[in-house]
This record gives structure tokens, sequence and C-alpha cells, in this order.
């Protein structure tokens, strides 16, 4: 099915812009585990298109880094001199990450970015970015934990599959049998 468009106009987008509009604008949710990088490796040999446009979304869950074991039973926790540095070397640690899931997006040869996202969960994050960004889908990883398993410790894939408003591909790789 083709359409045919009689008239384009566009009020002060640039050329740019224009184009990132007719992109599919695809989300992946990306820790760099080998779940998202098999959800990735996935995307790009089966839906992939020449041109789409890229979201690695890294959610930063905030509680996590604010209370991380490194400072957070230290009697200076509050004081700025001590928390500084070490706020600055998880933020060395998040660019280093970001720098890696950029260069997986060249070496596949798909357009795109890497993305942090500050969130109070993984999930919130990956479909607040969606949202957000105007996907068109949402590509993740699943740990294929048990149901019993995902009650209790929560799921980034289940959150991002009951609270998306789009689709959403859950890509679970098989277990290698020994």
């Amino acid at each position: 099915m083709s359409t045919l468009t009689l008239c384009s106009f566009n009020m002060g987008s640039t050329e740019e812009e224009t184009m990132m509009e007719n992109k599919r604008k695809v989300v992946i949710a990306m820790d760099g585990s080998e779940h998202a990088m098999y959800a990735l490796h996935w995307y790009k040999e089966n839906v992939h298109r020449s041109t789409d446009y890229v979201y690695l979304i890294h959610s930063i869950e905030l509680h996590h880094v604010l209370h991380n074991s490194k400072w957070q039973y230290s009697p200076q926790h509050n004081n700025i001199e001590t928390v500084g540095p070490l706020i600055k070397e998880e933020h060395a640690i998040i660019q280093n990450k970001l720098e890696k899931f950029s260069q997986h997006l060249k070496d596949l040869q798909i357009d795109g970015e890497a993305k942090p996202v500050e969130a109070k969960s993984a999930g919130e994050g990956v479909v607040h970015e969606a949202t957000e960004l105007g996907a068109n889908v949402i590509i993740t990883g699943t740990r294929g934990y048990g149901k019993v398993r995902r009650t209790i410790l929560g799921s980034v894939s289940d959150y991002i599959i009951h609270h998306s408003s789009v689709p959403v591909i859950v890509c679970h790789k098989k277990k290698e049998k020994h």
C-alpha cells in the first residue's frame, strides 16, 4: 500500500527534523546485560529497516545511584565534599556505558543513539522516554524469571508490557543446553 501526498506543508521544521519524522522510532531497553544485547541483535536480524532510528535507552535508577553502598553508610554521606567525587565517578561509569552502547550501534550499522534516562525504575524510565520520543515500538530483553520470582523481584519487561502505549517486543534468549 502506498500513500500519495498531494501537498506537504511543514512550517518551521528543518530538513533534518522532517527526515526524523519519516523514520520509524525504535526504543530498545539497554543495560548492557546479555539479555539486552540479545534484544539488540534480535532487532537487527529480524525487524531492522535502514530507515529506522534506534534509541538505546539506559535507565539510571536514582535510588540505586543515591543509595550506593560506596557511601550510603558513611558518616559523611551528606557531605558534598565527600559525596561529590563519588558522584563524578558514577557519572564517568555511566558515560563509559553510553559510549559502549553507541559503539554497538555503529558496529551493527544502525542509525541511532544511546540515551540516559533518570527514573525510579528501569521500566518506568524506558516507557516514559518512549512516550516522550514518540516511539513506534519498544524492544526489550527478559531474564526469563519464573512467575513467582517476577512477582517478588519485579520485572522490567513486565512493567513495559503493562504500561506502554506502543507495541512491545520481548526477546527471550533460549537457554543453551549443555
